[in-house]
């Protein structure tokens, strides 16, 4: 079983589930059809889950090998990602 080390240190279980929803939600947000969405989640997912679910790996590198594979296959489920990201660092800061 795999785990992510979060930017912290901590350690959290790997879940491929999270990923796919992740993808699907970016996907959702750039307004892309349900068809795509789930044509991406499946061929961006699949190969990332596969290749960390049974190992140590840190978010940021989860992060941007999810991020480069949406570049390559829908931009703008990239940006939505990206803005998603920016925004609850945004919302973090004020809580701190």
């Amino acid at each position: 079983m795999g785990f992510v080390i979060k930017r912290g240190g901590r350690k959290q279980a790997f879940s491929g589930a999270k990923i796919k929803s992740s993808i699907q939600k970016s996907a959702r947000e750039a307004g892309l059809s349900s068809s795509k969405i789930q044509e991406l989640a499946n061929e961006i997912a699949e190969p990332v889950i596969n290749l960390y679910k049974n190992k140590r790996v840190k978010s940021t590198i989860l992060r941007k090998s999810i991020l480069r594979r949406l570049e390559r296959r829908a931009k703008s489920a990239a940006s939505s990602w990206r803005r998603h990201e920016k925004k609850k660092k945004k919302i973090n800061r004020h809580l701190i």
